[in-house]
């Protein structure tokens, strides 16, 4: 059955995309059409109709980089840069079992969805269908999968390849036919991958025609080690072994100059911008808008709940801005407008997924978030984006609608029960 939501104001995602007094017509799952209620098509009559009650429409916040699986260990290392940090939260993490990463992975799905969140990029070691299975269960959407390391580099824990590949050749094959699900092959970071195992990690993504991600150059550290081994900085690394394309995607890029940007603007490969992680772990503040003016495709990530504490994309939205700005001492730097694209279109175009999701458009998978926001002055475009940019929190979602099914009404899941799912969790963790 057809459902129309009308009495909203809806910003598409698109420039200057806005509709007043707006309404969506959701037919399979997609946008059947958008615009402005006094102009609604015939075949809106045989629909079931749902008044939002002039609340703010947009599109669902898409999380280019996220590791759910270590949910359940927030707040046990707050403080260090990078590598203090990994350091100090190893003892906590390393001997993590399947069951830890599915109650991590639960919790924090939870989360962004509460958060407006309705793709992620989620990123383990281990377990590679965990996640995808936790966020389809729940009713959102995830492009997932393992980073691999070579062991003889990174001693936590066991050795992961070529278990990242059989478990998501496994995840492949059942999940991704539901719809929501997709997956990529990864390695962890040029520091803790030889180059055999990057150049065949990267062979086994192309042979599965999926997505490559990695982390690179988050930490200034980290370059500085690189190029001490290879003599050239990771992404120069990265480009001479042949794994950076269009279907790459960088985690953190903080520490990369002109030549670096050029080469990337050339491969094609996108960006997960970590604003408050990196901030977190005294990384320092990424390019963005000169990664963006060479044509780099940049998305907004979360990072994980150890280096972030919380997984809210609109606290990443204002983040993005405000170092920015305080970096330059530029006003202009960046503004609402390129937060908001970053967060939705511009993040589906770095996860190869903007044919589908990323924007309200017709034709497109109906994946939208209802905001309870409202202004004295009444809203519009400029105040609508200002307020879900510098405002705008977890506390104002009210309604998460992913591939045209409500996974959250008014604040309530519709496919889990949420206190009960939390209070085993915590439950488990208390009496172990």
């Amino acid at each position: 059955m057809a459902r129309l939501l009308f009495n909203a104001d809806i910003c598409t995602g698109l420039p200057a995309g806005f509709a007043k007094n707006g309404a969506i017509l959701i037919e399979d799952g997609k946008i059947a059409w958008i615009g402005e209620s006094d102009n609604l098509p015939a075949t809106a009559n045989e629909a079931t109709r749902e008044d939002l009650g002039g609340r703010v429409v947009i599109p669902g916040l898409i999380n280019t980089h996220a590791h759910g699986g270590l949910s359940t260990h927030r707040g046990c290392c707050d403080d260090g840069d990078l590598f203090q940090w990994a350091a100090a939260l190893a003892p906590h993490t390393s001997a993590l079992t399947v069951e830890d990463n599915r109650r991590g992975c639960t919790l924090a799905v939870l989360d962004m969805i509460r958060n407006g969140i309705t793709t992620a990029c989620d990123c383990t070691r281990y377990d590679a269908g965990v996640f995808a299975d936790v966020a389809s269960t729940i009713g959102m959407r995830s492009l997932s999968g393992a980073l691999a390391n070579s062991p003889e580099l990174r001693r936590n824990g066991r050795p992961n390849w070529p278990l990242a590949l059989h478990e998501t050749r496994e995840a492949i094959s059942r999940y991704e036919g539901d719809g929501l699900s997709r997956f990529y092959i990864g390695a962890h970071s040029p520091y803790s991958c030889t180059a055999e195992l990057l150049q065949e990690v990267k062979r086994e993504a192309n042979a599965l025609d999926v997505p490559f991600v990695i982390h690179v150059s988050e930490n200034r550290s980290e370059n500085e080690l690189i190029m001490k081994l290879h003599g050239k900085t990771p992404i120069a690394w990265l480009n001479d072994l042949g794994v950076l394309d269009s279907r790459s995607i960088l985690a953190h890029c903080v520490w990369v100059d002109d030549v670096d940007m050029a080469i990337l603007a050339a491969s094609g490969a996108g960006v997960a911008h970590n604003p408050a992680s990196n901030a977190k772990l005294a990384s320092g503040v990424a390019p963005v808008p000169a990664m963006r003016k060479l044509g780099i495709p940049v998305g907004l990530g979360t990072d994980s709940t150890l280096s972030n504490n919380c997984l809210d994309l609109f606290q990443e939205m204002k983040m993005a801005v405000l170092l920015q700005r305080a970096i330059s001492l530029d006003g202009h730097a960046m503004n609402a407008q390129d937060a908001f694209t970053v967060a939705t279109l511009e993040g589906a175009r770095v996860l190869g997924w903007d044919a589908d999701i990323g924007s309200l458009e017709v034709g497109k998978q109906a994946d939208l978030v209802v905001l309870s926001i409202d202004h004295a002055l009444d809203m519009t475009f400029e105040r609508a984006l200002s307020d879900i940019v510098y405002h705008a929190g977890p506390q104002h979602v009210r309604t998460v609608v992913i591939a045209g099914e409500t996974v959250m009404d008014q604040g309530k899941f519709t496919r889990i029960d949420e206190a009960e799912t939390r209070a085993s969790i915590h439950k488990h963790y208390q009496c172990n």
